[in-house]
């Protein structure tokens, strides 16, 4: 369960939630909705075909693309950004492909993403990638032993990651800066 729905005293723990309209910030939904990919968030009837076909919500019932739709169209803006409920979603795209009034719950989440990252709220799992793409060039650090293998295999070793150029994109696109990684360590 997400930390941020299982604390104690927290006024929103699973379908017993209560929910305060003094919290919620009501131009949030308009907000996202101007947002590409999210324009049709007011559309969601809430039917729920997108959470029944979801495989991760069938494997983390607090997942629920129709409750993260709902939260954004009622405000709960700090709700969704300081908890792990959007960075759950696997961007698969079969709540896209199922939802009968083409709401694309998927590209609603990405978009919802994209404004968290922008405020500084982003997942530690998503900025420790980061940081090794930024600093590696990939994932993962290549090391002789898997050169050794490939060799082994009759495969040439790994090509080297483009580290540089990836720094460069990182500094243009100032990603470095909405992660707070320091591109000046080395790999």
């Amino acid at each position: 369960m997400p930390e941020d729905l299982k604390k104690e005293g927290s006024s929103r723990q699973g379908s017993e939630a209560i929910v305060r309209m003094a919290d919620m910030d009501r131009s949030f939904k308009y907000e996202v909705s101007k947002l590409p990919g999210a324009e049709k968030l007011l559309l969601c009837l809430q039917c729920g075909t997108c959470t029944g076909d979801c495989p991760v919500a069938r494997r983390i019932p607090e997942f629920s693309p129709t409750t993260i739709a709902r939260m954004a169209a009622l405000g709960m803006k700090e709700d969704l950004f300081k908890g792990d409920l959007l960075w759950l979603c696997a961007q698969c795209f079969t709540c896209y492909e199922e939802c009968p009034e083409n709401v694309k719950p998927s590209e609603i989440i990405s978009a919802l993403r994209k404004m968290a990252v922008k405020e500084g709220q982003i997942h530690p799992a998503y900025k420790s990638q980061m940081e090794l793409i930024g600093t590696l060039g990939r994932l993962y650090e290549v090391s002789e032993i898997h050169n050794e293998m490939r060799a082994e295999l009759g495969l040439p070793p790994v090509p080297d990651s483009g580290v540089d150029e990836v720094k460069k994109i990182m500094k243009r696109t100032g990603l470095d800066k909405l992660t707070q990684i320091d591109l000046s360590r080395e790999g």
